[in-house]
């Protein structure tokens, strides 16, 4: 790490020539426990279902002077304080500045300052709010344990310009130079951010840059911002530095977790990606391989394959071993959902338990589509319920198909082929699109109320579509025919899955 004079970007203050190891032997706040920014592990973060949805206050359209300044170390928008974060936190926090870090030193493309499985996005966006329930000023509020609070979003590169960020992109050669500022007249900062603001990280934490206080409640976001490939090069190569040279990789080192929690408010997903060594990818690529040729050519991207099931899989069976609090499969839908209709059909086996939860979907609304199976079945929908009646076969595999229909209300199950008596649950309702489809839990069971509810046994060719399937096509369903009609919502082999808590993949034949 070469020297540079670093700034405390959020403090407003120049700290001297200092390498970002040593900033402990002048600032030793530095060097506490709770330092930022981190790695953000997804297969370590706690899922943390009351973590409430931020509202932001005048984050749209303003109209006024906005000063925009080459800080030396970043470009920073300075922002009124009518725009505050008004519900989320237990205080209100209003805003102060925005500013961006970035790459592009030595070839390096990448310049966020958090980083997710050890990768860096292309920058990092932070928008700096202050405790203003508790404190009179940033001022005061700065070195605060509860006195800020920031709101991070990654940038990663595409093909098409990001138009909401035409203008200040095109605004950074006005400030080419250090100390350089200008006003803007109009600013729309809720445009410039990701339409989903559901999904984020959530953590206490630091300044990243001296003296490193450890006053930060950092929101990071999962949802990343485009820009085009020419804007990103253009953040990266225009502004300059206090000693006229290009400003590059402003940004902080990952610190040690240590014995923090990072917090989500979703169930993230895993394998976005990671550091790989060129033998680990290779052992990958022909585990991949050995799977394409087993499966028929079908792939199942995103479950974490063991050796055994480099056997040949005949189908891909998920044994849940024994009703538990973590165990589910998440499944990463390419299709939106947003049904009046749906056929969803699976095989299971199960011990002689009640309330098992196959499968499970819910928006910001709880139940928006489960089914349960044990001493009787049940159906949710739009978080209405209704028993579907049937003679218990037996603990040896069987077939389950269910089928909904919005114009009439009426659903149907059928168990080895044979339909039961049909039931009638909200008509006219439609499942909305947005959320997210796991299997093996009901979702709102995550809070650790109960475990009543979950998943025990074996469960595969569980398929979903977005219509009613005919009588002969249930029927298939049960047969052993390579041929037969998958999912288009849940195509099982297809579909990708992340198994967590233990859920352990198996091979076994599954007939009729």
């Amino acid at each position: 790490l070469k020297n540079v004079c670093f700034y405390c970007e959020i403090c407003g203050a120049t700290e001297g020539e200092l390498d970002q190891n040593n900033w402990t032997e002048k600032f030793p706040e530095c060097g506490l426990n709770k330092q930022s920014p981190i790695d953000i592990q997804r297969r370590k973060v706690r899922y943390n279902q009351r973590l409430l949805q931020l509202e932001l206050k005048g984050y749209e359209d303003m109209h006024g002077s906005f000063r925009m300044k080459n800080n030396g170390h970043s470009v920073e928008i300075q922002l009124p304080q009518t725009m505050m974060i008004t519900k989320g936190f237990p205080d209100r926090y209003t805003a102060v500045q925005m500013h961006l870090h970035w790459g592009g030193w030595d070839m390096e493309a990448s310049g966020s300052e958090h980083t997710v499985d050890g990768i860096r996005y292309m920058a990092e966006l932070h928008v700096v709010h202050y405790n203003s329930d508790k404190y009179s000023s940033f001022h005061e509020a700065k070195d605060k344990q509860d006195g800020l609070a920031v709101l991070a979003f990654f940038y990663e590169d595409g093909h098409f310009e990001n138009t909401y960020y035409s203008d200040f992109i095109a605004n950074l050669v006005n400030i080419k130079y250090a100390g350089q500022a200008m006003n803007i007249t109009n600013l729309n900062v809720r445009s410039m951010l990701p339409e989903n603001l559901n999904h984020f990280f959530r953590y206490q934490g630091s300044l990243t840059t001296p003296p490193c206080h450890e006053s930060i409640l950092w929101t990071v976001f999962d949802s990343p911002i485009t820009l085009s490939h020419t804007q990103i090069r253009k953040l990266e190569s225009t502004l300059m530095d206090h000693e006229n040279k290009t400003l590059w990789n402003d940004y902080r080192m990952a610190q040690p977790l240590n014995d923090r929690v990072v917090e989500s408010s979703f169930l993230p997903r895993l394998g976005k990606g990671g550091i790989c060594r060129q033998e680990a990818i290779e052992a990958k690529l022909k585990r991949i391989e050995s799977l394409i040729v087993s499966l028929d050519k079908k792939t199942v991207p995103g479950i974490t394959f063991d050796e055994k099931c480099l056997q040949h899989i005949s189908p891909l069976v998920l044994y849940f071993p024994k009703k538990n609090l973590e165990s589910y499969a998440l499944v990463v839908l390419s299709h939106p959902m947003n049904l009046q209709s749906f056929t969803a059909c699976m095989n299971v086996r199960i011990p002689a338990l009640q309330d098992l939860t196959v499968l499970s979907y819910s928006t910001s609304h709880d139940n928006e589509l489960m089914i349960t199976l044990g001493s009787e079945v049940g159906l949710w929908i739009g978080d209405e319920f209704v028993n579907l009646p049937f003679e218990r076969q037996s603990h040896d595999w069987t077939n389950y198909c269910f089928t909904w229909a919005s114009h009439t209300g009426g659903a149907e199950l059928w168990v080895n082929g044979l339909v039961g008596v049909e039931q009638y649950i909200r008509a006219g309702y439609t499942i909305p699109a947005g959320g997210t489809l796991i299997l093996g839990k009901d979702q709102d069971g995550f809070l650790g109320i109960s475990i009543s509810d979950a998943f025990a046994g074996h469960m595969t060719d569980v398929n979903v579509w977005d219509y009613v399937l005919t009588a002969a096509e249930i029927r298939q369903q049960m047969l052993c025919d390579n041929g037969k009609v998958k999912g288009n919502i849940l195509s099982w082999g297809i579909t990708p899955l992340s198994l967590y808590g233990g859920v352990q993949l198996q091979a076994e034949q599954v007939c009729h």
